[in-house]
């Protein structure tokens, strides 16, 4: 057994185990006689797609020359004062022109849900609205605000949202989606092609006019949150697959839309996003601007989560070009 496997296998705790195996699973070189050019390429053949997953790398590279110090003292010390002091921005820099895009920029957002509306042979509103809501922010981690969405809670351009937990919330929308919501809730009838022609199959939800039902089927319970969430996912999967360059998480397309929102914002500020979102601005107007679409949308975590989960990819946002 190496001494990397012997590592992973030390690992108790589940989060942790798995963001180390996400890195050194499967590797059999001996990290800890790397150089430093050694170390920044092993770095660069993860493939990251962020300054956060660079660090993520390092930080994992860092536990692995700890365990070894444990094991025998001193033999992690080189890899760990390497790990510590690597040029972590100027290995974002060699990996950002080929990593694989986090977000989605406004443009291809319009693109996806034109093509949607031109190319999907069937259920295309399904996917336009499931693809359009979660941009405009109706987004929570377990789904449960597009489990939860009826036809009903739409009044004008707001809407109520209610997550699984109780919490229940207004929100605003584009006349857009408000209308493709409400069109969407009445539908009862999931299309596809077989072999003889068009398949319709019913699609049940948790009320008549729930707005994202599923197929009627065994895998496809609408009180199951689990098979609701796959279904969901799956569905947004195959939208991300067949039109966008790379696959873009939920959350991703969450974040995309939000970022555009806040950079519109201070476009009519004549604020860039670049500005906005460096380190060493101190201007709490630009903040305020920032926190208060957070805020909005109902993202969960810290405003110092969100710089770091976007830091890397402002280029997309720029609307100063």
């Amino acid at each position: 057994m190496t001494k990397i496997k012997e590592f992973i296998d030390s690992i108790e705790v589940e989060n942790t185990a798995k963001v180390v195996k996400h890195v050194l699973d499967g590797v059999d070189i001996k990290l800890e006689s790397f150089t430093v050019r050694k170390l920044e390429k092993f770095v660069l053949d993860r493939k990251p797609n962020s300054p956060k997953s660079i660090a993520t790398i390092c930080y994992v590279i860092g536990l692995y020359a700890k365990w070894l110090d444990s094991q025998n003292p001193g033999d992690g010390s080189h890899l760990l004062e390497l790990v510590q002091n690597i040029d972590k921005k100027m290995i974002w820099k060699k990996a950002k022109p080929t990593a694989r895009k986090k977000f989605v920029t406004y443009s291809d957002f319009k693109r996806v849900i034109k093509e949607i509306e031109l190319y999907e042979e069937f259920n295309d509103l399904y996917y336009s609205t499931l693809f359009r809501c979660v941009y405009e922010g109706i987004y929570c981690d377990d789904m449960s605000v597009i489990k939860n969405l009826r036809g009903s809670d739409v009044h004008g351009n707001t809407v109520v949202l209610h997550e699984d937990n109780g919490h229940t919330y207004k929100f605003k929308i584009t006349p857009q989606l408000a209308a493709d919501i409400v069109e969407l809730s009445r539908k009862q009838i999931w299309e596809r092609r077989n072999r003889y022609g068009i398949c319709k199959v019913d699609m049940r939800g948790l009320y008549p006019d729930s707005v994202f039902k599923v197929e009627e089927r065994k895998s496809a319970n609408p009180e199951d949150d689990s098979s609701l969430r796959f279904c969901y996912y799956a569905k947004l999967r195959k939208i991300s697959d067949e039109y966008l360059d790379n696959h873009i998480l939920p959350f991703q397309l969450y974040i995309s839309g939000i970022m555009h929102r806040i950079a519109s914002k201070l476009k009519r500020k004549n604020i860039t996003i670049k500005e906005a979102l460096a380190e060493n601005n101190r201007n709490r107007d630009d903040h305020m601007i920032i926190e208060a679409e957070l805020v909005r949308c109902n993202y969960g975590s810290e405003y110092g989560n969100f710089k770091e989960i976007v830091k890397g990819h402002l280029d997309m946002f720029d609307m100063s070009k």
